[in-house]
């Protein structure tokens, strides 16, 4: 089914396709079911890595590109095999990233626990993982999480001390993340130029996202959701005509969904 105007929907993860608590999307199957009669692209666009996301997009039988951590690298399914992707990465290595991390940890000592430092076991006590969840999210390949347990003011200093080697600090729902100074829009603007490439139109993005790390793809976005989070207060986006849910998580998600696609007249 040809669809006009060409939509692409792309969603952060955790807090807003899935429950903060239990990483549910059970609310948000409708809107998914309709996406899907309507052959609109979901976009999985999250902190997550690719080991992550694949199990996830597997589990919603979804065969659309991805963007993993942070948006420092996307995923493009080849045609030929469902298994194969072309990587399009914007970033360091989580290697490179870990060195610096190492070196500006000895001279400061600052206080925060970073993937790295975690076994599987502490990993799930932090994030409520399962065991094979958790084992899938230290696959990382860009990025690096920590669990911050100092001030604002010495997280100042960290960022400043990270930044003189090209890396930068994001927060999001539980963790900052170090990478790389990619962000999820970036992403989401070389993903429009890719589209518009393949279908010979510019598509129209709907964005949906909960955290700072969303801010970018928010902004880049020609329709901004803004998913009111059980967990932390909203970041302050500046995009006109922001969407703002009344409901938390999946089921704000899926309300505003709904409500744009029936702007567009697709659905009743």
């Amino acid at each position: 089914m040809a669809i006009t105007p060409q939509i692409i929907v792309v969603t952060d993860l955790d807090g807003t396709l899935l429950d903060h608590d239990t990483y549910k999307y059970d609310l948000a199957l409708n809107a998914m079911d309709w996406l899907n009669r309507l052959e609109i692209p979901l976009i999985l666009n999250s902190s997550k890595t690719a080991a992550e996301i694949l199990s996830l997009r597997q589990e919603m039988d979804n065969n659309h590109p991805f963007i993993v951590e942070n948006g420092a690298g996307i995923y493009i399914p080849s045609k030929e095999k469902s298994d194969d992707f072309y990587i399009h990465s914007f970033g360091q290595k989580r290697e490179f990233i870990l060195g610096i991390l190492r070196k500006v940890r000895e001279e400061y000592s600052f206080p925060y626990i970073g993937f790295a430092d975690m076994d599987v076991k502490v990993l799930v006590e932090e994030t409520g993982l399962t065991t094979d969840q958790a084992l899938r999210a230290k696959l990382r390949e860009f990025t690096e999480p920590l669990k911050w347990f100092g001030n604002d003011r010495q997280l100042n200093e960290f960022c400043t001390e990270i930044e003189r080697s090209g890396l930068t600090a994001v927060k999001g729902g539980r963790f900052i993340t170090v990478s790389s100074s990619v962000n999820k829009g970036m992403a989401v603007q070389w993903l429009r130029n890719h589209y518009r490439l393949q279908l010979g139109v510019k598509p129209i993005i709907i964005a949906l996202g909960d955290g700072e790390n969303d801010k970018q793809m928010l902004e880049c976005s020609d329709h901004a959701v803004l998913v009111r989070s059980s967990a932390h207060e909203l970041p302050k986006i500046d995009k006109k005509d922001l969407i703002i849910t009344n409901e938390v998580g999946p089921e704000g998600w899926n309300n505003s969904v709904i409500s744009l696609l029936q702007q567009y007249n697709l659905i009743d």
